[in-house]
């Protein structure tokens, strides 16, 4: 990684810390995981974040319960981009129910930057 893509990320990352949750604080409190790289398709660069999710514990005796899959968990929070929006000249500002994902963009260091905020975890690899 070069010297600008360095400062573009170090940047996209110092947004993401902006954006609170009032339930614990900022996103990486929470945890999260996050990919850093240029998206061709939109000529722009990208931080994508994920929360971190864990597999659920196994319960102690019989209660019932015969599932056999294990579920994944992850932290619910509230998002509050007030200050986001006075940090950055936003130039769009997307939610997808159906992808589950912000999509936040605005123009720095004279290219496109993008934050990609997913509200569910990656789907757990296999092993």
């Amino acid at each position: 990684m070069d010297e600008k893509e360095a400062a573009i990320k170090s940047r996209l990352e110092g947004v993401l810390s902006s954006v609170l949750c009032p339930v614990v604080g900022c996103w990486p409190l929470h945890g999260c995981e996050n990919d850093y790289y240029f998206d061709g398709s939109t000529e722009s660069y990208v931080l994508e974040v994920w929360p971190v999710g864990m597999p659920e514990q196994d319960r102690p005796g019989g209660n019932g319960d015969l599932r056999t899959d294990r579920d994944v968990l992850y932290e619910l929070a509230e998002f509050d981009f007030s200050e986001l929006a006075k940090e950055v000249p936003l130039e769009h500002f997307h939610f997808s129910q159906w992808q589950a994902i912000f999509e936040i963009g605005w123009k720095e260091f004279g290219h496109e930057v993008e934050l990609r905020i997913h509200i569910e975890p990656r789907a757990p690899e296999d092993d």
